[in-house]
């Protein structure tokens, strides 16, 4: 818990560390009904897709210099003597951006779906496909994060862009089947499922390719 708490700390004293990808959200979301013809019908044909985009966007901005700084300046080698284990680490630095980046943008999501659709239970099953997305993007770019460590963080956009084509293609199916009022609980723990695989998985990896950048 103190590790966490310092993290916490630590991430909230870097302010633009952690608002500028709230802030890129919600300026994709107010710029998108400025670029079309303004009428209710309008804004929700792709209103989805772009909110998709932008939590993808603004989870690869929170992720761009996850490890950066304590790399440059040498904390990251401590981390690793610590008697606390590096994967527990990964998950408490990830789990703690999701916190203050991740979460803000599901609710971000759910108060902009109700203003453009006006549907409250489309909007409040939008908030756990944004919550479980939000996640599941923020594993996938710390990884990226973690392959360019000393290359450049386009790099790791590159690599991990690819890997979260998948999650998107989810996202917009599961739209169609609430739109359709048909089964979109099949949508929900595929995207459970992947996050449960990908939260065990994707700190073990990254604390390898972490060391190995080290030695």
């Amino acid at each position: 818990m103190k590790y966490f708490g310092l993290e916490l700390l630590k991430l909230r004293k870097k302010t633009r560390s952690w608002l500028g990808p709230i802030l890129v959200f919600w300026l994709i979301m107010i710029a998108y009904p400025l670029t079309i013809e303004f009428s209710p019908e309008n804004l929700e044909i792709g209103f989805f897709s772009v909110l998709w985009i932008a939590i993808l966007l603004s989870m690869m901005f929170a992720t761009e210099d996850i490890f950066t700084e304590d790399y440059n300046d040498g904390s990251l080698e401590q981390t690793l003597i610590n008697d606390i284990p590096f994967v527990y680490q990964v998950v408490l630095k990830v789990m703690i951006h999701w916190l203050l980046i991740g979460i803000p943008i599901s609710l971000l999501s759910f108060i902009f779906s109700l203003g453009t659709n006006g549907n409250l239970s489309l909007s409040l099953l939008i908030l756990p496909f944004a919550m479980m997305s939000s996640y599941i993007f923020l594993n996938l770019f710390v990884l990226g994060n973690a392959l360019s460590l000393n290359k450049g963080s386009v790099l790791g956009a590159i690599i991990t862009l690819p890997m979260a084509l998948p999650v998107l293609i989810v996202l917009g199916k599961s739209i169609t089947a609430i739109q359709l009022e048909i089964n979109y609980s099949g949508f929900i723990f595929l995207l459970l499922g992947s996050l449960s695989i990908i939260i065990v998985t994707v700190p073990i990896v990254v604390s390898y390719i972490i060391k190995a950048h080290l030695e």
